[in-house]
C-alpha cells in the first residue's frame, strides 16, 4: 500500500523585513515489495522505495478541477478556478479506473495572492460523511481540499468568512489512516491550522510556528510545557553543590550542548514539533537572522533537522503489507514566502533549492500559445556543482 504518510513537518522562519518562510518537509511510507499502491484512494505503479511521481504545476484561473479528484468521497464535485496558483501535484488514476488520468492532487502551494496551503497526516482525522449536507453549503473532499483552497480562497480572514458553509467531507472508498489529514495555512498575515476532529471543523491560531502529525494540534501545545527545562543558555545547575576533587571542580558542564539535554530526538510527531519549536525559539533569541539569505539558511537548518533518510524509521515486517508501513523518507521540501510569492522546492535526492517567482508566472486563463504548466519536481541529479574548472583557472 502506498502513501502512508507518517512524518511531515512545517516549520516558520521570520526575516527582518517581517516576511515570514513556511517550511515544510512531505515524507511517505509504504510496501517496498508492492508493485501499485494508493495515495488519496488513488493507485500508482512503481516500487515503494522510490519516490511519487511529483510535479511543480502552474494551475492557470479559470482551470477546470475536482470531478474526478474527489472520487475518492463518492462525491461529483468540480469547480473552476478564480485565484492561479503553484502546487506540488500527484497525477495518477483512481482504482479500477485506468483511463481516468487525475490531475492537480495538490498536497502543498501557494497562489498568486500568497495565500499558501501544507497538507499533514492527521490519523485521527473524522471528515463529515458524504451525502448529509445539501443545500448552500460547499461540500469538498478533503483529498481535494488542498487544491480547492489554492484555486478559490485568497486569504485566511476570507477562510474564516467561509467555514460555516464548508462541509469537509471523508472517503468512501478504503484509504490508509495515514492519508487522512489536516491543514497549515498561511498568508502575509495569518497563520492557521485547519482539523477535522469528530465531523467538526476547528481553525486554530498557529502562534508556535510548528505543526506535525498526531495528536492534534492543541495536544502538541500543551506537550510543549514538558520540555520547560530546556534552556539558551550555559548550564548551570552546578552552582551551589560544587566540591573539589582531584579532577577540579565539579559537577560543571565539560564540552557544550547540555543546554539542549532532554531534547527528543526520534522521528515522532510530538519529537519534531518540540525540536522545530524549541531550535528556531533559541536560533531567533541568541542568533536573529540579519538578512532573507540567513532566514532561508536557518529555515533550511530546521528543515534538516527533521529530514528523513531511506531505512531509518523502523516498520513492522511481519505486518507491512497490511497496515501500509514500509520505507519512509522525506520526499520532497519546499519554502513559501506568502508576502514575497515565492516558491522554494528541492526533492530527496537534489537537496538544492530551486525558486519559483509567482509574480512573474502568467496566470490567465490557458490558451495553447502558452507553455508547459508543469515540471518534475525531482530532476535526476544529486545538485552537485563540479567546480574543478574554476580552480585550473585560478592557478593559471
Amino acid at each position: 500500500m502506498l502513501g502512508v504518510v507518517s512524518a511531515c513537518s512545517t516549520v516558520h522562519v521570520t526575516s527582518p523585513s517581517g516576511a515570514t518562510i513556511i517550511g515544510r518537509t512531505m515524507e511517505l511510507g509504504g510496501d517496498p515489495e508492492a508493485q501499485t499502491g494508493q495515495f488519496r484512494g488513488l493507485e500508482f505503479s512503481g516500487s515503494r522505495d522510490e519516490a511519487l511521481p511529483w510535479t511543480v504545476s502552474v494551475h492557470r484561473r479559470g482551470e477546470a478541477l475536482g470531478k474526478t479528484m474527489s472520487l475518492v468521497c463518492g462525491h461529483d464535485a468540480s469547480w473552476t478556478t478564480k485565484v492561479g496558483y503553484v502546487s506540488v501535484d500527484v497525477v495518477g488514476h483512481p482504482p479500477k479506473m485506468p483511463k481516468i488520468n487525475l490531475t492537480g492532487v495538490a498536497t502543498d502551494g501557494i497562489n498568486e495572492k500568497g495565500l499558501a496551503v501544507s497538507e499533514l497526516t492527521l490519523r485521527q482525522s473524522v471528515y463529515m460523511k458524504p451525502g448529509t449536507y445539501q443545500g448552500t453549503s460547499t461540500n469538498v473532499c478533503f483529498a481535494a481540499l488542498t487544491a480547492w483552497i489554492l484555486g478559490n480562497v485568497e486569504s485566511v480572514q476570507a477562510l474564516r468568512e467561509l467555514l460555516p458553509q464548508l462541509h469537509v467531507l471523508g472517503p468512501v472508498l478504503s484509504v490508509p489512516s495515514g492519508d487522512l489529514v489536516h491543514w497549515a495555512i498561511d498568508d502575509p498575515k495569518e497563520h492557521v491550522v485547519l482539523e477535522v476532529l469528530d465531523g467538526a471543523l476547528h481553525l486554530h491560531n498557529n502562534t508556535v510556528g510548528a505543526l506535525t502529525n498526531d495528536p492534534d494540534f492543541r495536544w502538541h501545545l500543551r506537550n510543549l510545557n514538558n520540555y520547560a527545562n530546556l534552556s539558551p543558555d550555559w548550564p548551570h545547575g552546578g552552582e551551589g553543590i560544587q566540591v573539589q576533587t582531584e579532577i577540579g571542580t565539579l559537577p560543571g558542564a565539560i564540552g557544550h550542548g547540555f543546554n539542549l539535554l532532554g531534547m527528543p530526538g526520534d522521528y515522532s510527531p510530538p519529537s519534531r514539533f518540540v525540536r522545530l519549536f524549541f531550535l528556531r525559539q533559541y536560533a531567533m533569541l541568541r542568533a536573529p537572522p540579519a538578512s532573507l539569505n540567513e532566514s532561508i539558511a536557518l529555515t533550511t537548518g530546521l528543515l534538516n533537522n527533521v529530514f528523513i533518510n531511506k531505512g531509518t524509521v523502523a516498520s513492522p515486517v511481519s505486518t507491512s503489507v497490511a497496515t501500509g508501513s514500509g520505507l519512509e523518507f522525506t520526499q520532497y521540501s519546499v519554502m513559501k514566502i506568502p508576502q514575497m510569492r515565492h516558491f522554494y522546492f528541492k526533492d530527496y535526492m537534489n537537496t538544492r533549492w530551486r525558486l519559483v517567482q509567482l509574480d512573474e508566472l502568467d496566470f490567465s486563463p490557458q490558451h495553447t500559445t502558452l507553455p508547459a504548466t508543469n515540471v518534475p519536481l525531482a530532476d535526476g541529479t544529486v545538485g552537485v556543482e563540479d567546480v574543478t574548472a574554476q580552480l585550473k583557472n585560478a592557478n593559471q
